[in-house]
């Protein structure tokens, strides 16, 4: 799969996460259990996704559902950068 569908992809995953966030804060779901399913993911990630955007939008994903908000992540960086392109 070529690395740009790939970064587009990841890209997307991060975004939804405000569909998670908001599902959760009306009792919806308990995103918990998505920070479960992501650290999954991450324990199964091919070795040629290692380090790249792909690893960097799981780990995102699996701390912010478990409330671990660091600083701005990669993820997040890539995706402000997408958007100010597009305006």
């Amino acid at each position: 799969m070529d690395d740009n569908v790939v970064e587009t992809l990841a890209g997307l995953a991060a975004a939804n996460m405000v569909l998670i966030e908001t599902l959760h804060e009306h009792g919806v779901l308990d995103k918990r259990h998505f920070a479960h399913a992501f650290a999954r993911a991450l324990d199964g990630l091919a070795p040629e996704h290692r380090g790249g955007m792909v690893e960097h939008v799981l780990q995102n994903l699996r701390d912010r559902c478990m409330n671990l908000r660091g600083g701005e992540s990669d993820a997040e960086q890539w995706l402000r950068k997408l958007v100010s392109t597009l305006k």
